[in-house]
């Protein structure tokens, strides 16, 4: 049976406690705790927020993802998680994937493929099953920059991730007349959100 079968068919009961395999016995708070169970399940974004995933090796791709969050916060948008893949364990960023209703995934070309830790993000995310996202991508390459390709590719095999057209390519490092490139891809991402 599904999780959402079975919180329908529950909700009649007097539930006194939750004693989930994975975590600690909840005796208070159960509506919150349900809602959350429902909203895990169906894969509904819990917040309208932003999660920024990015793989740099000499900061250029990284400055263009804390600048891209920048814009975000200007217009409005208050939840902004961002990650360095290379730092961060896929796990935390999964997490908050679940927690959030959009994604940019901003990587260098490494070897002429993804970077290989936002690779393994992208498996990962694939693999746990995440929908319901709006994605967005940044693509860093000096010579042939061919993330943005690839990326959109591991996402065309997950359900219903909306990958937005205005991507960003960034050869070396982001140039003073990228700026209105950055507030494109903010404006789609906040128009998202909506």
């Amino acid at each position: 049976m599904s999780v959402q079968g079975l919180l329908k068919k529950a909700a009649g009961l007097e539930i006194r406690m939750i004693c989930p395999l994975h975590s600690v016995i909840w005796r208070e708070d159960l509506p919150w705790l349900i809602d959350k169970y429902l909203k895990w399940s169906s894969y509904t974004p819990e917040e309208k927020s932003v999660t920024i995933a990015y793989g740099s090796v000499y900061g250029h791709t990284e400055k263009a993802a804390d600048i891209l969050a920048g814009k975000l916060a200007d217009r409005g948008i208050r939840h902004i998680s961002v990650f360095d893949v290379s730092k961060t364990h896929p796990s935390y960023i999964i997490a908050d994937a679940f927690r959030t209703s959009a994604m940019v995934f901003a990587s260098i070309t490494y070897n002429g493929g993804i970077f290989c830790n936002m690779d393994t993000l992208l498996h990962q995310l694939a693999a746990h099953g995440l929908t319901n996202r709006t994605a967005a991508l940044i693509q860093n390459g000096t010579w042939a920059a061919t993330t943005s390709k690839q990326m959109g590719e591991i996402l065309g095999t997950m359900k219903n991730i909306h990958v937005l057209e205005a991507d960003v390519t960034i050869k070396s490092a982001l140039k003073n007349d990228q700026e209105a490139e950055l507030d494109a891809l903010a404006d789609a991402i906040a128009a998202s959100l909506q």
